[in-house]
């Protein structure tokens, strides 16, 4: 895999589990319930499904073309 695809990917990734982490936040801190979305625990388990999916893609990708120069760069992930 090379480097652009690789940091492409990992940034996909990670913007995807920085927008879960922030719609669990704003349920927990504003108590947001949306009509349509009574169900806040079925909400939330969504949420850490979509979490628990893009950090296993970017441990994937690591195992597997960790020998990129891209896996160096430093990312965060919660």
């Amino acid at each position: 895999m090379n480097d652009m695809l690789f940091r492409t990917l990992l940034k996909r990734y990670e913007a995807t589990i920085e927008d879960s982490l922030y719609k669990i936040q704003s349920f927990n801190e504003n108590n947001i319930i949306i009509p349509e979305h009574i169900d806040i625990t079925g909400e939330i388990d969504k949420l850490l499904l979509i979490i628990a999916e893009s950090e296993d893609k970017v441990a994937v990708m690591s195992l597997h073309y960790g020998n990129n120069e891209a896996e160096n760069t430093k990312h965060k992930i919660l």
